[in-house]
């Protein structure tokens, strides 16, 4: 058994494996690997690209938390926070914006790993306008 680092976040395992079967399973995606426990390197098909991505299970991811995550693990390209129950801050999501970090629950992350500009997708509601999780800490 390889030592893939510790989980420091308390993410259950049964959490990180469905995210990593999402990841694999993915049309394009082209190579997984794991490291840190929590972090996922991608190699993307269509983009020819790689994106590190930290897989979490946060109620709300605040502005510290996603803070905290740079810092313990260097640059992430997304963010994955968890289930549809799970939201941010409006400040969070304005900073990974602004930063070009995807910050997604798992009804985003399908569509944010087709899209090129992976930071800024979004879904839409009936007009248009962009759906955002967010709520107050």
């Amino acid at each position: 058994m390889t030592n893939n680092g510790s989980n420091t976040w308390d993410v259950r395992y049964s959490h990180i494996a469905w995210f990593e079967r999402l990841l694999t399973s993915h049309p394009n995606v082209q190579a997984v690997s794991r490291h840190h426990d929590l972090v996922f390197e991608v190699d993307r098909k269509q983009q020819k690209d790689h994106l590190t991505i930290f897989c979490c299970n946060e109620y709300t991811m605040g502005l510290t938390m996603v803070h905290r995550a740079l810092h313990e693990l260097g640059p992430l390209n997304l963010i994955y926070i968890g289930g549809g129950w799970c939201g941010y801050t409006r400040e969070a999501k304005e900073f990974c914006l602004d930063s070009r970090i995807g910050l997604y629950v798992n009804d985003e992350m399908s569509g944010a790993l087709w899209k090129t500009d992976f930071w800024n997708y979004h879904q839409k509601d009936r007009d248009g306008n962009p759906i955002y999780r967010t709520r107050s800490k």
